[in-house]
């Protein structure tokens, strides 16, 4: 990417730079080829590490010392992954709130505590992001009851003490479906679902 995010001062524009890589993150997600999904993953990688504090943070294979580790790393985790970085950089695009963000397009990364009472904020959560979707006048009934069951059963998921693995095959379904549903509903569920994997 030539154009240095940090100078573009215009939220469209950050958008028209970052809106194909997710476009192309979702394709590798949907493509079930671990190559090309690891393509992704190294461009993405390399593209916004710089750009974007603690971006591999609850990944699987990311060191903070030494950045991923692909040669431990399969299909599953690499799926795992990307569905975090398109989340992210879709919160970088509409300036997603976080505790350390000073300034627009500058240090905006998910800032989940983790500490002994990551179970009371997570349910808390769980209740925010419910009433957040009940509140969306963009959306159906039916669209608010499925939104409400698909929360319902992320909270299920989270309290089940069962490996981060199986976990992951049970939430990435529903993450599958809440991108499909548009930015202003997938942010606030996948930033549960991330919560959730820096919860375990």
């Amino acid at each position: 990417m030539d154009t240095n995010i940090h100078s573009v001062k215009d939220k469209e524009d950050v958008a028209k730079i970052i809106r194909p890589d997710i476009t192309a993150i979702n394709q590798a997600i949907n493509s079930d080829d671990e190559d090309m999904m690891k393509k992704i993953h190294i461009q993405m990688d390399g593209r916004y590490a710089t750009y974007i504090p603690n971006f591999g943070k609850s990944m699987y294979g990311y060191s903070g010392a030494y950045g991923f580790d692909y040669e431990y790393m399969d299909k599953e985790d690499l799926s795992h992954n990307l569905l975090i970085m398109k989340g992210r950089l879709e919160g970088y695009i509409y300036n997603f709130p976080t505790a350390h963000a000073s300034t627009p397009h500058q240090d905006i990364h998910l800032n989940v505590p983790v500490n002994n009472t990551n179970e009371i904020n997570i349910s808390l959560s769980f209740k925010d992001v419910r009433q957040q979707i009940e509140d969306m006048p963009g959306l159906t009934e039916k669209e608010t009851s499925e939104l409400r069951d698909k929360i319902n059963e992320l909270e299920r998921i989270n309290s089940e003490k069962i490996s981060r693995k199986k976990k992951w095959e049970k939430i990435k379904p529903i993450a599958s479906f809440v991108l499909d549903k548009g930015v202003d509903v997938a942010v606030p569920i996948l930033s549960l679902i991330l919560q959730m994997k820096l919860g375990l």
